[in-house]
């Protein structure tokens, strides 16, 4: 069974919805998965341990996420090969990847400490990165979990990079609106967060 699209290959350019001729098989795309996750809970990690302020930090995830998304889409297309399409639509569709994973760790760690971004790491790495389908397809997992991996921020941030880089940017919208969620909530997190940690200052 054919688990996803053929390099097909006519007078010498690719035909939309294959794969690069350098990635023929799409493991680049695949591989994107674990930086989309790393890099977001890496940017929360470090922004959390040096960075103080609610609005510092979320605008410090933000701008992780911009850097992240140029410098792995530029990785992955220009020297891999494992992507077409726009640049900026591919470095954008990783931004919103990044930006989703590291807010809401932020988040969590904004009002659980620790114990948030231990509960953010399982969430991302141990369950979202293995439900996100990117190395076959989210048809291809048991039951439900594929359709569960797609409301992760892995499996919205896989989908939406291999429609920007494959299918001009069809089928995005709907990780786009997941990703986006995933942002806000992580924001209203930080927010939330930030607002408890005042009462507490202020006693002490």
């Amino acid at each position: 069974m054919n688990t996803g699209p053929s390099p097909t290959v006519r007078g010498g350019a690719r035909t939309r919805g294959t794969p690069d001729a350098d990635d023929p098989r799409g493991a680049g795309l695949a591989a994107a998965a674990l930086p989309l996750v790393m890099g977001g809970l890496l940017s929360a990690v470090l922004l959390t341990r040096f960075v103080r302020g609610t609005v510092r930090r979320v605008a410090g995830a933000l701008a992780f996420a911009a850097t992240g998304g140029l410098a792995v889409a530029a990785i992955l297309q220009f020297w891999l090969g494992s992507l077409s399409g726009s640049y900026p639509a591919n470095a954008g569709a990783v931004a919103l990847g990044i930006a989703a994973t590291a807010l809401t760790v932020l988040g969590l760690e904004s009002l659980l400490g620790f114990l948030g971004i231990g509960i953010g790491a399982v969430a991302m790495v141990l369950v979202g990165n293995p439900l996100s389908g990117a190395a076959t397809a989210p048809e291809m997992l048991p039951g439900r979990s594929g359709t569960l991996g797609q409301l992760l921020p892995p499996g919205a941030g896989g989908r939406l990079l291999r429609s920007t880089a494959f299918f001009d940017g069809r089928g995005a919208a709907s990780a786009v609106a997941v990703l986006a969620a995933w942002i806000a909530l992580g924001a209203v997190l930080c927010l939330a967060g930030g607002l408890h940690a005042r009462p507490m200052r202020a006693r002490q």
